[in-house]
């Protein structure tokens, strides 16, 4: 098909909005950066686990940022003037979402950590954003299986596009699931919440729940199922994931202020017995930013009393008794 074919107002849609979504996800990397930096730099001799799971975002954060660089300067530089390049979308395209995916699976593998730390019933909903997480995974190489079968986007049948759209929806439905049931933890906590500010508790409830992430994700969610045939919902997509990375350093870099707090949430815990496994527990939760559930074992107070007559000016002491109070 000749250059002169395809019009420019296609060429503009499909790679405009994507050239944008690469300059503002960059930005987010930016940030990503120095929120690593200031991470280290709080807490380096964090648990090795959380040290690994940030490494291993980073790295996947950095392969982003080549793969997008990459497609643009391939599709806008290389062949500029070449509208015809819809038709033959360059690797680096095509492998983008499977990475996108991987960001955000590690990144609410951290989430769904905080998630298990609340409770039991709590573990329902870490449960289906499991799932959800592992059907992102799979929509993730089914795009790709679809992208490298046809020759474009605008030749991939309407039958398959529903894909996109399920790629979208499935991450944000974890979204909904982790972020809520963080919201309700936090909501019953026994910390007064006057002694917060307007963007102190946006940054609590909306920032480090991952309720933020998971709104803008749905706007890729929504697109995908409108218009899967452009590039539109997955520059969201690709800005999204970025979200994913800076509120799980946004979380880790706050938890002093958290403790600072002292942040509890009601409900049982039947699996704390004693005073060193409540405070391995308690420890736990701090170091993964989850609210802290308190012992639900009541204390027990030994009270001493004791009773003195004196009779004929001679003084005397009953014997101690001990009391026990629930």
């Amino acid at each position: 098909m000749d250059d002169s074919q395809l019009p420019t107002t296609a060429f503009a849609r499909v790679y405009g909005s994507w050239l944008l979504g690469t300059c503002i996800s960059l930005v987010f990397y930016g940030l990503s950066l120095h929120q690593v930096r200031r991470y280290f730099y709080l807490y380096p001799t964090d648990a090795l686990s959380i040290k690994t799971l940030v490494l291993l975002l980073m790295v996947l954060e950095t392969l982003l940022s080549a793969l997008l660089a990459h497609s643009c300067y391939n599709t806008l530089v290389t062949h500029y003037g070449k509208p015809s390049v819809l038709l033959y979308p360059v690797w680096s395209l095509k492998v983008s979402p499977i990475v996108v995916a991987m960001i955000t699976c590690v990144a609410q593998a951290f989430f769904v950590r905080r998630v298990l730390l609340l409770g039991l019933k709590s573990r329902i909903a870490a449960g289906i954003a499991i799932i959800m997480l592992i059907l992102h995974l799979g929509f993730a190489m089914a795009t790709i299986i679809i992208s490298s079968r046809y020759r474009g986007l605008n030749t991939i049948p309407p039958s398959q596009v529903w894909v996109f759209s399920a790629l979208a929806s499935t991450a944000t439905a974890a979204d909904a699931l982790l972020s809520g049931a963080i919201i309700v933890g936090l909501w019953r906590s026994r910390v007064s919440r006057r002694g917060y500010g307007w963007s102190e508790l946006f940054v609590l409830y909306v920032v480090n729940t991952g309720l933020l992430t998971g709104i803008v994700n749905a706007v890729p969610s929504i697109l995908a199922g409108v218009s899967g045939d452009n590039l539109i919902w997955a520059a969201f997509n690709c800005i999204a994931s970025r979200l994913y990375a800076n509120t799980l350093f946004s979380v880790l870099n706050d938890r002093k202020s958290l403790a600072s707090h002292d942040i509890w949430v009601f409900g049982p815990d039947p699996n704390v017995y004693g005073l060193i496994a409540r405070a391995n527990r308690l420890a736990t939760q701090e170091r993964w930013g989850a609210p802290q559930l308190p012992d639900s074992t009541p204390a027990r107070i030994n009270i001493a009393i004791t009773s003195e007559t004196e009779a004929d000016g001679t003084v005397m002491s009953d014997s101690m008794r001990k009391v026990a109070l629930d």
